[in-house]
């Protein structure tokens, strides 16, 4: 998974991916949270492009 971790590198917000599978996984997130808590590193947020319009709807713009 290098994009989660040059995500994670960089610090960004949000990790938009198609991969539900081994990566929009509700476990999968939760074990990244834990490992990126350990080392002191941002988790960004994990969401599928339908999500992200989601979020972005719902905010004032």
């Amino acid at each position: 998974m290098p994009h989660f971790a040059y995500a994670v590198a960089y610090n960004m917000d949000y990790l938009v991916t198609w991969n539900c599978k081994h990566i929009a996984n509700g476990e999968v997130i939760r074990r990244l949270n834990i490992v990126n808590s350990q080392l002191k590193r941002p988790t960004p947020v994990i969401v599928t492009p339908e999500e992200l319009l989601e979020t972005l709807s719902g905010e004032n713009l």
